[in-house]
């Protein structure tokens, strides 16, 4: 008869169990969404205005990528490499370069440093 009692109220009990242990995890995230969405505060003393620079480091900071890096081969390290890292040529870097004298001259209007 004790068996019986606690069958049909197996569901809600794991239910309540799934619950209780996804709470502080979510409180956790609350907590994290609050201190991003806080304003930075800046102070001013005797005239000088004093920016809070930790709190604008931490705003500003990529957000964490928790998945670990795959060890990736050599060969397709380089192929995700973007072009400019590559020395691989690029159209508007060297229109940029050259300025006015892009297709009229081999002297580029700024030179390399």
């Amino acid at each position: 008869m004790h068996a019986t009692l606690l069958t049909p109220n197996r569901p809600a009990l794991c239910l309540t169990l799934v619950l209780a242990l996804a709470s502080p995890w979510a409180r956790a995230d609350q907590a994290a969404k609050q201190a991003d969405a806080a304003p930075c505060i800046e102070v001013q003393v005797n005239g000088e205005r004093i920016p809070a620079w930790d709190c604008l480091q931490r705003k500003l900071a990529p957000a964490e990528n928790n998945a670990l890096q795959p060890n990736l081969p050599e060969a397709e390290r380089l192929m995700r490499k973007p072009g400019n890292q590559l020395l691989q040529y690029n159209l508007e870097g060297t229109r940029q370069r050259m300025g006015d004298a892009f297709g009229r001259s081999v002297v580029p209007q700024r030179p390399a440093r």
